[in-house]
C-alpha cells in the first residue's frame, strides 16, 4: 500500500527522490517514530514527536517545484520514471531500457 501511494505521489511529479528512496525514508522513519515512541514511557514522551518527524520527512522528499539540479527538472524525471511502465506504445526492452536510463538521471543526485 504505501508503494501504491509513493508512486502516485511520483506520478503527480512531486517526489524530489526515486520511488525506492522515498519508500525506504518513509518505513525507516515510521519505524524508528514508534519504536522510540513505544519505548518511551508515556509521561515522559514528546507529542509533538511524530508530527515533527512528518514534516522533516516530507521536506526531504517532496517538492512543490522543480527541484534545484543540473537540469532543473527532477521532480519531472521522477514523475515520468513513475509511468514509464505503463507505457505501452514500447516494447517491454524499450521501456526497461527508458527505466534504466531516467534510474540513471535520479540516482545521479544522490
Amino acid at each position: 500500500m504505501l508503494e501504491a501511494r509513493v508512486h502516485r505521489v511520483a506520478a503527480a511529479g512531486r517526489l524530489r527522490v526515486s520511488e525506492q528512496r522515498a519508500v525506504g525514508l518513509v518505513q525507516t522513519s515510521g519505524v524508528g517514530v514508534i519504536t522510540t515512541l513505544l519505548g518511551t514511557l508515556v509521561d515522559d514522551r514528546d507529542p509533538g514527536l511524530a508530527e515533527a518527524a512528518l514534516e522533516g520527512l516530507l521536506a526531504q522528499i517532496l517538492t512543490d517545484a522543480p527541484v534545484a539540479d543540473r537540469t532543473g527538472h527532477l521532480a519531472t524525471v521522477v514523475a515520468f520514471r513513475a509511468v514509464a511502465p505503463e507505457l505501452d506504445q514500447l516494447t517491454g526492452p524499450e521501456r526497461r531500457l527508458l527505466g534504466e536510463w531516467l534510474d540513471r538521471v535520479v540516482d545521479d543526485r544522490r
